[in-house]
């Protein structure tokens, strides 16, 4: 009997240190969610100093994003509990036996369960490496985002000749009411990353030259409808300060998959259009509305006549826009040559060398009398070399002068033609 209330008794101080397990894992619990969303804005907030150029800075981020996270002091705490409670049974010469060990592992097991991430996977350390080419920003969930987010100052090290490239760990912490049993770990900042890699195209039509081997030519009109296709060559950048004003204008790619869903509302790591996805889709249309326009308010005399000037319209005109979206203009110029149907080409070709004609005939005019004394001597010469002492029949002379010619054409002439009596024999 007596042992028989004894094993009654062994038996309910197991229940009561299980109870007492329960409400104390139960309390850890409530504290937990009460601690979250202090644990989301201080771990966010202190997450920003991996950015700085100290070490103090990054011993200060690393133990106080894990002191934040669900094994910092509040497990502690519990796990101090659990052994209080769990102690006598523990402790030398008591008898431990199944039961015990059983209310043990179901405690741990339970208190375990925090340590699984949201996509069901432990709360791994999540890093991303930032190269020299980005720029980096986390910005905290919750709270003063505005005042508390941060950025990698890439700038700073290339003022001193050093190269830009850090390591960042992402911060985890629980998500109240995520979980039916426990919650689950999700970011409490997101790292957007601005590629700043420099952009360059040569716009022009050949598939043998250029940028790429399709048509990316310009098609325009003249103030007449006439088509003129023109080509350009253009290069632009971000700049690190400029990597901010250029993230609010064209945002970052939306992470693959259904946005209602946790694994795609909790990514971590968001990427900003690159600088070529602006410039081919934004940045060229731009430019050729720029150009279009300076070539459409002019006829096709003054296309060609005012090209530069043309340019630097479109040169001020790119740079404002482009400078307004957080693009630096590098250069912007002509590619190749202007091109017209073939019709009005080979129509301008000839009015060119028409227009030639007409300068040197205007060159040449003040020695007309000069050059025609000297055709007259080289064709006197000519004929005398050739002439078998006997006068023509019929000489045409059209090509000497007016003078020489009606001299010539008279001594050719028969006598009776001539006006000169010969006498009869």
């Amino acid at each position: 009997m007596a042992v028989e209330l004894k094993e009654t008794s062994r038996i309910g101080r197991i229940l009561v240190r299980g109870f007492a397990s329960l409400v104390a894992v139960l309390l850890y619990g409530w504290i937990n969610f009460l601690f979250h969303s202090t644990a989301t804005l201080a771990s966010g907030k202190i997450a920003g100093k991996q950015f700085d150029n100290s070490d103090i800075s990054y011993i200060t981020s690393y133990f106080g994003m894990n002191f934040f996270k669900d094994l910092g002091i509040p497990v502690l705490v519990l796990l101090l509990v659990i052994v209080v409670i769990w102690w006598a049974p523990f402790k030398p010469k008591s008898k431990f036996n199944g039961t015990s060990a059983l209310m043990i592992l179901c405690i741990l097991l339970f208190t375990a369960a925090d340590s699984f991430g949201y996509y069901d996977k432990q709360d791994f350390t999540e890093a991303y490496f930032i190269l020299p080419n980005e720029s980096a920003f986390f910005i905290p969930d919750v709270g003063a985002n505005k005042d508390n987010q941060s950025q990698f100052g890439s700038e700073a090290y290339l003022k001193e000749n050093k190269i830009p490239a850090k390591r960042f760990t992402i911060p985890h912490t629980k998500f109240s009411g995520s979980g039916v049993w426990t919650d689950f770990y999700v970011p409490t900042g997101r790292l957007i990353i601005v590629d700043r890699t420099p952009y360059n195209r040569e716009w022009v039509a050949s598939s043998h030259r250029g940028t790429s081997t399709k048509d990316e030519s310009f098609p325009c009109q003249s103030a007449e409808g006439i088509n003129v296709t023109v080509e350009i060559s253009i290069a632009a950048s971000v700049q690190e300060e400029n990597a901010a004003k250029y993230l609010y204008n064209f945002g970052v790619k939306p992470p693959a998959g259904d946005r209602t869903r946790p694994e795609v509302i909790f990514t971590s790591v968001f990427y900003g259009r690159t600088l070529s996805e602006i410039m081919d889709t934004v940045g060229r249309g731009k430019v050729q509305t720029l150009v279009c326009n300076e070539i459409s308010s002019r006829p096709l005399d003054k296309v060609n006549t005012e090209a530069a000037k043309i340019m630097d319209t479109v040169s001020k005109g790119a740079e404002v826009f482009l400078g307004g979206k957080g693009i630096t203009l590098d250069y912007i110029g002509w590619a190749g040559t202007f091109s017209f149907d073939h019709e009005i080409q080979n129509a301008i070709n000839r009015r060119y060398i028409a227009s030639q004609d007409v300068e040197i005939a205007k060159t040449l005019q003040p020695y007309t009398a000069t050059i025609q004394a000297l055709a007259s001597a080289d064709a006197l010469r000519l004929f005398a070399n050739k002439s078998d002492g006997k006068l023509p029949a019929t000489v045409s002379l059209w090509w000497l002068p007016p003078s020489l010619n009606e001299y010539l054409g008279g001594l050719f002439k028969p006598p009776s033609e001539s006006g000169v009596n010969v006498p009869k024999k």
